[in-house]
């Protein structure tokens, strides 16, 4: 194991002490006098000795700037006398631990021993987790702009152990998103719960939650944990918050406020140390408006928000995500080398999504074990009931906040309003396709050219 250390110190005499005292136990030191110099290098080093007080700045922000760059790594703070306090700061801030000039040589050596030793029970750790979860790469892929900017938002927010709300239409890979500010937090050798709110009955929601005590209800003959207890020191992920009955949201807010909570049937006050990350695929604020989610919880939620795109505003990444689930396809199904055709590519990239990541997945799956030899095609991929499947599912996606709001006004015969705009905007698309000729774009509609030429004049198409 790398046995290296880093002194940030600008006392000379400390840094000598430190080398006399480690170096011939086989740790390698190297000493920077102030946080810029320091800081340059801190990606390289596991265990960090910061002093409190530096020529260039403050300690404690030094801290602050490893925990967002290394967040791995782990800082044992350095304090003169009188300067205990802020030590004790340090240590809510994420220290490791902290040693008093002048130093104990024994103490000095114990500390750092038992750093390394915590450090190699972390990597052993981390290596089983990802070893039982090798067969669910949980990777991110996307060059989008919208997606590089996800990805800052992921970068800035994991470490910082706060509330998030994730949002984003269905399919979008909000669990991804959450795996990844897990994976990336102080929290990732904690367990990491996924819990989707809307397919667990709004009765026995606490219950998953929170646990119960025995006779709680119907059913209940033992004391059982719940899921906030199983994730202590780690993260939950509610997906779909906004389906949450309101009285759990109440006491969700309060565990989220004093980190306690009472079993179902109990009045035990029971702490827990778990980073809530909640996803929701409505508008939240309109749930706030509709009293459906307390206002209260939802700013407590959006302390920050990252907002998933959906696949037709990153079409540059649709391509990379295509070979990626086709290669995991090849792979998990035991299926000979496959590729797409030009024609597949080019349907692949034309086509909405209106599944998102999740429809293009599933459909990657689905030709690779159903196409013939070694190049998948356009049939492979949309079959005519596959298309037309995803057509509803697209046109009712695109309806629903519409017919929201038109549900509100009297008399806005939606029938004739939304018939004849899809009306217009299909045989505007056809037209186009076909370059104006009448005689193409009504045989691809299934129609007379007589109604084509009738719609186009009272759609004044031409």
């Amino acid at each position: 194991m790398n046995r290296k250390i880093l002194v940030i110190d600008d006392d000379e005499s400390v840094i000598w002490v430190i080398r006399k005292a480690l170096e011939p136990l086989g740790y390698e030191i190297e000493a920077k006098t102030n946080i810029r110099s320091g800081v340059k290098v801190i990606d390289k080093f596991k265990l960090i000795l910061l002093d409190l007080m530096l020529p260039d700045g403050s300690g404690m922000d030094a801290l602050k700037e490893i925990r967002v760059f290394n967040p791995d790594a782990l800082v044992v703070m350095v304090t003169a006398h009188g300067r205990m306090e802020s030590a004790i700061d340090a240590m809510k801030e994420g220290a490791y631990d902290y040693l008093e000039k002048p130093f104990d040589i024994e103490e000095l050596k114990i500390t750092v021993e038992k750093a390394f030793r915590d450090i190699a029970m972390r990597e052993e750790l981390l290596k089983l987790r990802q070893n039982k979860e090798e067969v669910l790469p949980f990777q991110i892929i996307g060059k989008s702009k919208g997606m590089l900017k996800v990805f800052k938002e992921i970068g800035r927010a994991a470490p910082k152990d706060v509330t998030i709300l994730i949002s984003g239409e269905s399919g979008t890979g909000k669990e991804l998103v959450a795996r990844a500010i897990h994976n990336n937090s102080r929290r990732k050798f904690g367990p990491f719960i996924a819990i989707n709110s809307a397919s667990i009955p709004k009765e026995l929601m606490e219950a998953e939650l929170f646990g119960w005590e025995k006779g709680a209800f119907t059913g209940a003959v033992g004391k059982t944990a719940g899921k906030v207890q199983a994730a202590d020191g780690g993260t939950i992920f509610l997906d779909e918050i906004s389906e949450l009955d309101i009285d759990l949201q109440a006491k969700l807010l309060r565990f989220l406020q004093e980190q306690e909570y009472s079993p179902l049937g109990s009045n035990k006050i029971i702490k827990a140390d778990v980073r809530i990350i909640g996803a929701t695929n409505k508008d939240l604020m309109e749930c706030v408006k509709n009293n459906l989610f307390r206002e209260d919880l939802y700013y407590r939620f959006n302390v920050i928000e990252i907002k998933l795109p959906p696949l037709r505003e990153r079409k540059e990444d649709i391509l990379s995500l295509a070979q990626h689930f086709l290669a995991e396809s090849i792979r998990t199904f035991e299926l000979q080398p496959k590729d797409f055709s030009r024609d597949a590519v080019k349907a692949l990239t034309e086509y909405n999504w209106p599944g998102n990541v999740r429809e293009l997945e599933n459909t990657i799956k689905r030709a690779a074990i159903l196409s013939k030899g070694s190049l998948i095609e356009r049939r492979d991929l949309f079959s005519n009931d596959y298309t037309l499947c995803s057509i509803k599912e697209f046109l009712e996606g695109k309806l629903n906040g519409f017919l929201n709001k038109m549900a509100k006004i009297e008399n806005s015969n939606l029938y004739e309003a939304v018939v004849s705009e899809v009306e217009k905007a299909l045989f505007s698309i056809v037209l186009k396709e076909t370059n104006g000729n009448q005689v193409r774009a009504a045989k691809m509609l299934g129609i007379s050219r007589n109604t084509l030429n009738k719609k186009v004049k009272e759609y004044k198409l031409i």
